[in-house]
C-alpha cells in the first residue's frame, strides 16, 4: 500500500513539475513574442535575463534590466527587475511585483526616477487575447517621485483600487495615501515657508472614469484609451490649517475639451491665495481683485473662512458664476 501510495505521490509531482515547465515556457513565449513585436515596430525592447520562479503553485518569470521605449510617444521605461506570476490554475489573475530598486521613467518633458520598498499590483484579466483589465489592486509603501532638480513627492503607503463598471469602458477608482509629503521642487515653486508641515493629514480620491474604450494589451502596444467622462465622487486634501474637498462631472471631447461643472470646497482660502502669490501664481496687480471676489462669494456660502462655489467648463472654457476663469487644461493621456 505505501508503494502505491508513493508512486501515486510521484506521478502527481511529475505531472505538476511538468504542467509548470510547460506554462512557464507558454508565459516565457508569449513575453518574447511581445518584445520582438514591439521591435519590428521600432521600439526599444531589451530584456538582459529572463528566469522561470514560482514552482510548484505559481507559474511566474522573473525579468531583469528591462528597457521599453515607444518612439512615437517618446515614453521610456527602465525597470532593473520585475516579476509576472498568475496562479497554476488560472492565468487570468496576474501579480505584478517590482523590487525596492529605482525605476526611471522618460518622457518628452524629462525623466522621473520612482522608489519604493517594493510595489505589488495584482490584476485581473478577461479570458480572451486581448487580455481586458477587469480590476486591480495595487499597494506600495515608502514610494518616491524625483527628478534631477529635486524630489517631487514621497508618500508612506498608497493604496490604489480600480474596477471594471457595468460598461467594460468604465472603471471605478478609489485612491489612499498616507503620508503624502510634497518634496523641495514643489515646496520652492509655493515658496513654502520651513515650519510648514511635510506631510499631508489626509488624501483620498473616489472617482468614475469612462473611457473611449476598454483598458487592454493595446494600451502598451498602439495608444492609451482616452477619457471621455469623468465623475469625481470626492477629493479630499488636508494640508496644515488648508481643507480642500473636490467634486466634478465633465464630458470630454476626443480633443481633451472639457465640459461640466466642478465643485470646490476650501477652508482657510486666504492662506491658499498668500502660497498661490509667493509661488507666483497670482500676480500682485490681480491678487485684490480676486481676494475681493472670493470675499464675496465666500459671504455668501455663510463662513468667511470657508469657500463654497461651483465652477462651470463650457467647452474648456471656465467660469465661476458670471466671471470668467480663463482655460481648463486639456485631458488628454499620452
Amino acid at each position: 500500500m505505501r508503494r502505491f501510495t508513493a508512486k501515486i505521490v510521484i506521478l502527481i509531482t511529475l505531472i505538476l513539475s511538468g504542467w509548470w515547465w510547460i506554462a512557464t515556457s507558454s508565459l516565457q513565449n508569449n513575453l518574447m513574442a511581445w518584445l520582438d513585436a514591439r521591435r519590428s515596430e521600432g521600439w526599444q525592447a531589451d530584456v538582459g535575463d529572463m528566469s522561470r520562479v514560482g514552482f510548484p503553485l505559481r507559474i511566474a518569470s522573473t525579468l531583469s534590466d528591462t528597457a521599453i521605449a515607444d518612439p512615437e510617444t517618446a515614453l521610456a521605461l527602465n525597470i532593473p527587475q520585475f516579476t509576472l506570476s498568475t496562479p497554476i490554475y488560472w492565468p487570468g489573475h496576474v501579480t505584478l511585483t517590482l523590487p525596492a530598486e529605482p525605476i526611471v521613467i522618460s518622457t518628452q518633458q524629462g525623466a522621473v526616477t520612482i522608489s519604493s520598498d517594493g510595489a505589488q499590483a495584482a490584476l485581473r484579466l478577461h479570458p480572451g487575447t486581448s487580455l481586458q483589465l477587469e480590476a486591480l489592486t495595487a499597494a506600495s509603501t515608502d514610494l518616491s517621485f524625483d527628478l534631477v532638480e529635486g524630489r517631487i513627492l514621497s508618500v508612506q503607503t498608497l493604496q490604489a483600487n480600480v474596477e471594471q463598471g457595468l460598461e467594460p469602458e468604465t472603471y471605478n477608482i478609489d485612491l489612499a495615501a498616507t503620508g503624502f509629503a510634497p518634496g523641495s521642487v514643489i515646496r520652492q515653486s509655493l515658496r513654502l515657508p520651513a515650519a510648514w508641515p511635510e506631510t499631508f493629514e489626509t488624501l483620498i480620491a473616489d472617482m468614475t472614469v469612462t473611457f473611449d474604450r476598454p483598458w487592454d494589451r493595446s494600451a502598451l502596444e498602439t495608444h492609451r484609451p482616452q477619457p471621455r467622462a469623468i465623475t469625481v465622487e470626492q477629493v479630499t486634501a488636508i494640508w496644515a490649517d488648508l481643507s480642500i474637498t473636490f467634486g466634478a462631472d465633465l464630458q470630454i471631447e476626443p480633443n481633451g475639451t472639457a465640459s461640466g461643472t466642478a465643485n470646490l470646497q476650501a477652508h482657510n482660502w486666504q492662506r491658499m491665495l498668500d502660497l498661490a502669490s509667493a509661488g507666483g501664481a497670482l500676480s500682485p496687480q490681480a491678487r485684490p481683485q480676486a481676494e475681493s471676489i472670493l470675499n464675496l462669494l465666500s459671504g455668501l456660502s455663510g463662513n468667511a473662512e470657508t469657500l463654497d462655489v461651483e465652477i462651470t467648463i463650457d467647452k474648456g472654457r471656465m467660469r465661476m458664476g458670471f466671471i470668467p476663469l480663463g482655460n481648463a487644461p486639456r485631458i488628454i493621456l499620452r
